[in-house]
């Protein structure tokens, strides 16, 4: 048996679990009252325009895309 194809696999698992984890902790989901803050900036990795929002109970921010 060769190492080289299993290691590939796991390795391509946890890039695809770590960037769907990493994408949700990034955008946030929608449960809690998040308003605009003043915040926006352009997204260096999409360049998209982006806008900070916060849950004043919380304090948890979200980033979502400007339309």
């Amino acid at each position: 048996m060769h190492i080289e194809p299993v290691i590939f696999v796991i390795v391509l698992i946890f890039a695809v679990v770590g960037y769907f984890v990493w994408d949700r902790r990034y955008r946030g989901d929608d449960k809690g009252t998040f308003k605009p803050t003043g915040e926006v900036f352009k997204d260096p990795t999409s360049g998209k325009m982006t806008r900070v929002y916060e849950d004043p109970a919380t304090g948890r921010r979200q980033y979502r895309d400007e339309p």
